[in-house]
């Protein structure tokens, strides 16, 4: 058997206000616990265990919630409501093996984050992680990670909590071959913890690989993104902004219905513009471009847009001429300002305004 455990146990403290981080809604519109577990083949596994607490069933209906989220989901993907938070990660996953009896291999995958990974399948011990020096993307709260000491032949050596001491990390996948290895690790270390500290589940790879009961390797991961803090999902939801954007005098110089160049016979480009909206969209945006041209020049736009590799999400046709308003709710989980409004110059540079 190989089972997927993701451990949603913790009070979400990071998350203030909120309701548990799992259910918030990602900016692309799936809630953060089915955007965690998109990026891997859920069909490599026998069983898939979500593990909850009592109170945020009774008081948001995560159950209900989560199965509605995984109904039509091929895998027959399987509740656990523990009856009280737990003190750490490593507790919940015990708790989970517990009270679902689970035996054979477990890969243990975080909920507050995004990682893409094709082979998970490969190794039954082992660590996903980034090589942070050829990752192509910024990490946030770098000095807050776990760091993997990697040998030549791509096995873990050892992991060190919150300092900086090699170029690879780990983000929070873990795979063991067989679940009594990380029962006895896990046991150890309870019964050592005299401080009562939390524990990590690298403390417990770390306490497995000391004594050399098993060998972990390192995969790397293709795509990663973090929501571990609420600044981080912060971050995020800015990168997935959505932009309402004016076609004439914003990505082509401004002409009208009528004269000697206008809507039938003149598109000509704000190259500076257009560059800058390919980067947004590249990013995350969502771009959604207004215009007062009639439909009967929805046709001509779109070549235009194909022709100049423009890509976005919606054409918005037949505008008034006059101001623009967003109206958008705030709260929490969708800060104010939840809409901005930018007043660009006829024909001006873009970069000026949003940069």
């Amino acid at each position: 058997m190989k089972t997927l455990i993701i451990p949603c146990g913790g009070k979400s403290s990071r998350f203030p206000n909120m309701k548990p981080k799992y259910l918030l809604t990602h900016p692309d519109g799936s809630l953060m616990i089915a955007k965690s577990l998109s990026g891997i083949n859920m069909n490599i596994f026998d069983r898939v265990i979500i593990t909850i607490v009592k109170q945020h069933d009774e008081d948001y209906g995560s159950k209900l919630i989560l199965e509605q989220i995984f109904y039509n989901n091929d895998k027959n993907i399987e509740i656990c409501i523990l009856d009280d938070f737990t003190t750490c990660q490593a507790e919940t996953v015990i708790k989970t093996i517990e009270k679902k009896h689970i035996t054979g291999e477990i890969v243990i995958k975080d909920s507050d984050n995004y990682v893409e990974i094709s082979n998970i399948n490969e190794f039954n011990n082992a660590i996903v992680g980034l090589n942070i020096e050829t990752f192509y993307k910024e990490i946030n709260r770098l000095s807050a990670k776990s760091f993997l000491i990697v040998n030549d032949q791509g096995f873990i050596v050892d992991i060190i909590e919150k300092k900086i001491k090699s170029q690879f990390i780990c983000i929070g996948i873990y795979c063991f071959s067989d679940v009594d290895i990380f029962i006895r690790a896990y046991n150890k270390i309870k019964k050592n913890n005299e401080n009562n500290r939390e524990i990590y589940l690298s403390h417990v790879i770390s306490y497995i690989i000391g004594l050399n009961e098993a060998n972990f390797k390192f995969i790397e991961a293709q795509d990663y993104e973090d929501w571990g803090t609420l600044d981080d999902w912060k971050i995020v939801q800015q990168k997935y902004k959505t932009y309402f954007i004016d076609l004439d005098g914003v990505l082509l110089k401004n002409r009208g219905k009528y004269g000697l160049k206008n809507w039938s016979n003149s598109m000509d480009p704000l190259i500076e513009n257009i560059s800058i909206v390919k980067d947004l969209y590249s990013k995350g945006a969502q771009i959604i471009i207004t215009t007062s041209r009639e439909e009967i020049y929805r046709e001509n736009i779109n070549k235009f847009f194909d022709d100049n590799n423009i890509k976005l999400h919606g054409l918005i046709m037949g505008c008034n001429h006059s101001c623009r308003v967003i109206v958008n709710d705030f709260a929490p989980t969708n800060p104010y300002p939840s809409c901005e409004a930018i007043n660009i110059k006829r024909n001006g540079d873009l970069s000026d305004y949003l940069f």
